[in-house]
């Protein structure tokens, strides 16, 4: 028999979850409506189709964890058996799919932009923060033994050869991604794009015909049945998944750049992108070098019919490159990257004059802040600058504070946290209010190159050894740390131990949210807009980020890191942020030598609080380490 307090957390937990936070997603995209410029889709009959096929999936992933877990969709209350029957047997998490497409659904009956391109995407960003930044997590630790596997996994990373599962999944997975996202992007620019650099090319007439690009699908058709091994094949499918994300993300932020699109009477959803061409091609020459030959030729028909579609051939080829050369070598990418993070976590180097220590970490941390506040100077104008400077001071002093207490201790005299730096704002709000300057223009500004000035300051936590994240097994993952100054060997005693590169993911996740921030300025948007999105961003990042650190001296609650509570506040902080209706503020782009000296102060101020110390004292505030 359940105990009151067992069911009372059961009931409130499922009134949570299948009605307050519905709730609360619908206000929201009522509320911020008005900003979101992108079209509304209204479609009675693919409204109904998809609100239902989502409802009864999500009912159908209950009841398998129901029946086959002998327990309730409840990450509070877990079932005690591992599922992998049901709706488990086709996807990871049904109820999560399910809920994403009942909400496409909900959002075409409404005639919603927002809800359709503001919340939903938020929501399933928010859904796979909570699988990566805990599910799996707990999953592992439950089932040490078992592992999530369903009709729709990729090939293994072996030289065996594929069965017809394997090439049909794939096939799916590559062809759907690249029809939604095709679909998704023309909706949006509506084939009113034009290119910055417009150079087109010329070709008979009879090749300007709307059927021809169909040979690009039947090309992509042929690929996965041509491929002899499932590592090349899982190769070909994760690049093509990559790049098409690569595709979309940088088509919605930066049409001009990215969506050099076809003539209007011509039907783009099933345009194969240059860039998946390429990928192809590269995954058949690894396969057959006789065959590479055919498709090369091929493959140069198709790009050079599609060249003369474009606005622009030069820029469409050239972003075309760009997004196969990422997304082919993504791995050759991140172990690169992986690389040189190992080598800055062991790079620690300090000078001493007399009682006064300069610590190398403190340049990156000066650089970025110096950065940061110039490139807000030159979005805002001269007339911002020493605004911009106070605003960074004073939230850099909150960010201390926070740290000392929350973290405060005698191994960390002098530590900083970045929530601290969030409540910071409050009071640079009102000193700057105070001095006469616009608070939402400097909020605006410094939230859009925030994220940049963060990725920075990583640098300085692989250096120092905070943020450092937990034990992994994996070589090609995993950096190490060795020098006894990091504070994941002093504080931590993880010398030599393969750690997440946590600072690395942070700066990942931070370069991106910089595009967006930045492309929703150069469009016009709100300052509160702009302010609340960082705040979301920043937090679904943090929340994935903080599940795989591993500093001993942060607290744990309720099975969920105290900086991922932070996280979900900051988030919902950001809702309402957005739904703030503040007057757009049309700023001078025009700076000057006040903007350059302010940043160059901002520079000198962080370095000084980040990378120098007085290490004979045992004053608070005077030590690093």
């Amino acid at each position: 028999m359940k105990t009151p307090s067992t069911f009372t957390g059961k009931f409130l937990y499922a009134i949570t979850f299948l009605v307050v936070i519905p709730l609360i997603l619908w206000l929201w995209a009522i509320y911020t409506e008005e900003f979101i410029s992108f079209p509304a889709i209204g479609s009675e009959n693919a409204g109904w189709a998809f609100f239902i096929g989502g409802l009864l999936l999500m009912i159908w992933g209950m009841y398998s964890l129901k029946v086959y877990g002998k327990g309730l969709p409840m990450n509070a209350y877990p079932p005690a058996k591992f599922v992998d029957n049901g709706a488990y047997l086709f996807l990871a998490h049904p109820i999560y799919w399910g809920f994403g497409i009942l909400m496409i659904g909900f959002f075409m009956l409404t005639h919603s932009a927002s809800g359709l391109w503001l919340v939903t995407p938020l929501t399933i960003l928010c859904m796979i923060a909570l699988v990566m930044g805990y599910e799996t997590i707990d999953l592992k630790k439950r089932f040490p033994d078992r592992s999530i596997s369903t009709i729709f996994k990729l090939p293994e990373n072996t030289k065996a050869s594929p069965d017809l599962r394997e090439r049909l999944v794939s096939l799916f997975l590559v062809i759907a991604s690249l029809f939604l996202a095709n679909f998704l992007i023309t909706r949006v620019i509506e084939n009113d794009v034009s290119s910055i650099i417009e150079i087109r090319l010329s070709l008979p007439p009879f090749t300007q015909n709307e059927y021809l690009p169909l040979l690009g699908i039947g090309y992509l058709l042929l690929i996965p049945f041509i491929l002899r091994s499932c590592e090349v094949l899982r190769h070909w499918t994760l690049a093509s998944l990559l790049g098409i994300s690569i595709y979309i993300f940088c088509s919605f932020l930066y049409p001009e750049l990215v969506a050099i699109y076809l003539e209007p009477y011509q039907n783009l959803v099933y345009i194969v992108p240059i860039f998946l061409l390429l990928i192809s091609l590269k995954a058949i020459f690894k396969t057959s070098k006789i065959l590479v030959i055919l498709f090369g030729l091929f493959t140069l028909m198709l790009v050079i019919l599609q060249l003369s579609y474009t606005y622009s051939a030069v820029l469409s080829l050239s972003v075309s490159l760009i997004i196969y050369l990422c997304a082919d070598n993504y791995l050759e990418i991140w172990l690169f990257l992986r690389h040189i993070a190992e080598e800055i976590a062991n790079s620690w180097d300090e000078w001493t004059f007399g009682n006064v220590r300069i610590i190398n970490h403190g340049f990156y941390v000066g650089f970025g802040s110096f950065l940061g506040i110039l490139i807000s100077g030159i979005l805002v104008g001269d007339f911002y600058a020493w605004g911009i400077l106070i605003f960074a001071i004073v939230v850099i002093i909150f960010s201390a504070l926070w740290a000392q207490i929350i973290e405060g201790s005698e191994k960390l005299k002098r530590p900083y946290g970045y929530y601290g730096a969030l409540v910071g704002i409050i009071f640079a709000s009102l000193i700057v209010w105070a001095l006469g300057y616009d608070v939402w223009v400097l909020i605006g500004v410094i939230s859009v190159v925030m994220p940049w000035v963060q990725a920075i300051g990583r640098f300085r936590c692989l250096v120092n050894g905070c943020c450092h994240g937990k034990k992994v097994n994996d070589p090609n993952i995993g950096i190490r740390y060795y020098h006894y100054r990091s504070r994941v060997c002093g504080i931590s005693h993880l010398k030599g131990e393969l750690l997440y590169p946590t600072p690395l993911y942070s700066m990942i996740w931070l370069f991106l949210v910089g595009l967006v921030l930045l492309s929703l300025w150069n469009n016009g948007f709100s300052m509160s807009f702009i302010f609340g999105l960082y705040l979301i961003l920043t937090s679904i990042g943090r929340f994935v980020e903080e599940a795989y650190r591993g500093e001993v001296q942060t607290p744990i609650v309720q099975g969920l890191r105290l900086y991922q509570w932070t996280a979900i506040i900051s988030f919902a902080i950001g809702m309402i942020m957005t739904c703030i209706p503040v007057q757009v503020v049309v700023a001078s782009s025009s700076f000057g030598w006040e903007t350059i000296l302010s940043s160059v102060l901002g520079g000198l101020f962080t370095f000084f609080a980040m990378g120098v110390d007085f290490p004979n004292s045992n004053a608070r505030f005077s030590r690093l380490v």
